[in-house]
C-alpha cells in the first residue's frame, strides 16, 4: 500500500517526462521513459539520436559558411579539429599577463585523484578589467568552431580551466574512461595556454566516432536497455562509457591523443569518444576551456537564454551566487568557491614554460611583464 502514492505520482509526472523526450535530457535513471527496456527495445534511443542527428546536419550545412572549407572538412570527417598558433602572440602574452597579475576566485571541483578549477568568464567581469580575456570571449573563429561542432548557435561558456591530477597511483580518474557526453552533438574546446606533453594527461579523441554508423547505434541500443541499472552513475545519467574492446568492436581503431604546443586550439564534438588522458604521475594543466549545449531538436527556432543580453554579460555572476549558496546547503555542492588568491607557484611555472621559438616572443611579454612588478 505505501507504494500507491509513489506509483500515483509517478502517473502524473509522465506527462512532463513525455514533454522531456524533445529536450536535451539524458537521465536514464531519472526520467522513467528515457530509462524504459521496453521504449527503448523499441527504438526510442536510437530515435532520439538519430532525430538530433538529423536536424544537427541541416544546421552544420548552415553553420560553415563562414568556416574555412579544409578544416570543414577534416572535422567533418574526425569529430575534431585542431588549430596551432589560434592567437597572436601578443594577445596570447597578454591573456597570461592578465592571469598572472589579478587575484582570481575558483570554482572547484573534486574527483577521485582530479581537481577541476574554474574561472567562469563573462563580460560583466572581463569588459573593464581584463581587456585581453574579454576580446578572447568574442573572439569570432572560437564561437563559430564552437557553434559548427556543437550543430546549432547560441552562447558559450567560457572559462579559465585548471586541471590537477595526481596520476594513475592516486584513484581512477572518471573522466579518463572513454565516454560520449550525451546523446547528441554538443561542443567543447581548450586553448592551451602552455606545451602539454603525453604524459602530461592530454585531451583524447577518437577519430569518427561522432558519426552514427550501424555499429555504434547497435551498441547505443544495447547500451540503452541496462542504463537505468547501471553500477557507473555517468553511465546510468547518459553519458555512455566504452571499454576498449568495445571501441573495437565498435570499428574504431585509432585514439589521437593531443600533446600539443601552447596557444593550440582543440575544438570537438563531444558525442563523440573522448577522454582525459590517465597521467603517470602528479600534472598540473591551464587552459582556457568553452563548451555549448542546447536543446538539440529546437536549437535554432527560438533564442537561446545564455543569450539574451542580460545573461550574457552576467552569466558567471549568476553561476557564482548559486554555487556560493549551494556550497553551505545541506545537500552541498559539486563545485565549491575557494578564496581569493593568485596563480600559485606551479600553475605561475606551468605558464612560463614554453618551448620553440614560435613561443619565444610571448614568453619575453610575460617575462618583462614580471620584471616590471616585481
Amino acid at each position: 500500500m505505501q507504494d500507491l502514492p509513489r506509483a500515483f505520482l509517478m502517473l502524473l509526472e509522465l506527462p512532463y517526462h513525455a514533454v522531456m523526450l524533445l529536450s536535451s535530457q539524458k537521465n536514464f535513471a531519472r526520467n522513467p521513459l528515457i530509462g524504459s527496456r521496453l521504449l527503448n527495445r523499441l527504438g526510442l534511443h536510437i530515435g532520439r539520436k538519430r532525430l538530433a542527428g538529423a536536424m544537427t546536419s541541416i544546421r552544420r550545412a548552415r553553420l560553415r559558411k563562414s568556416l574555412d572549407d579544409e578544416l570543414v572538412e577534416r572535422f567533418d570527417r574526425q569529430g575534431y579539429i585542431r588549430i596551432n598558433d589560434f592567437l597572436c602572440a601578443e594577445d596570447f602574452a597578454s591573456i597570461k599577463k592578465e592571469l598572472l597579475s589579478n587575484t582570481w576566485i575558483f570554482l572547484e571541483m573534486r574527483q577521485p585523484s582530479t581537481a577541476t578549477l574554474r574561472i567562469n568568464l563573462d563580460a560583466s567581469l572581463c569588459r573593464d578589467r581584463y581587456p585581453a580575456i574579454q576580446k578572447l570571449l568574442v573572439n569570432p573563429a572560437l564561437r563559430s568552431w564552437l557553434s559548427y561542432a556543437a550543430g546549432y548557435p547560441g552562447e558559450p561558456i567560457i572559462a579559465i580551466q585548471v586541471i590537477r591530477s595526481g596520476g594513475v597511483a592516486s584513484g581512477h580518474d572518471p573522466q579518463s574512461d572513454w565516454h560520449a557526453d550525451t546523446f547528441h552533438s554538443t561542443s567543447k574546446a581548450w586553448l592551451f595556454l602552455h606545451d602539454v606533453a603525453e604524459n602530461e594527461g592530454p585531451f583524447a579523441y577518437i577519430p569518427g566516432s561522432h558519426r552514427l554508423t550501424n555499429k555504434r547505434l547497435l551498441w547505443e541500443k544495447e547500451q540503452s536497455l541496462e542504463a537505468a541499472d547501471n553500477l557507473n552513475v555517468y553511465h546510468r545519467h547518459g553519458s555512455f562509457r566504452a571499454s576498449e574492446i568495445e571501441l573495437e568492436q565498435m570499428g574504431y581503431s585509432i585514439m589521437e591523443t593531443m600533446a600539443v604546443a601552447g596557444n593550440t586550439l582543440v575544438v570537438g564534438d563531444t558525442s563523440g569518444f573522448h577522454r582525459r588522458t590517465p597521467s603517470p604521475g602528479p600534472t598540473t594543466r591551464l587552459e582556457v576551456y568553452a563548451s555549448l549545449r542546447r536543446n538539440p531538436f529546437f536549437a535554432g527556432f527560438f533564442p537561446h537564454i545564455m543569450a539574451l543580453p542580460w545573461v550574457r554579460d552576467h552569466w558567471a555572476e549568476l553561476a557564482f551566487s548559486y554555487f556560493q549558496r549551494k556550497s553551505v546547503s545541506k545537500k552541498g555542492s559539486a563545485w565549491v568557491p575557494s578564496k581569493p588568491r593568485k596563480l600559485n607557484t606551479d600553475e605561475v611555472d606551468k605558464l612560463m614554460s614554453m618551448k620553440g621559438d614560435k613561443q619565444g616572443q610571448a614568453k619575453a611579454g610575460i617575462l618583462e611583464y614580471q620584471g616590471r612588478v616585481h
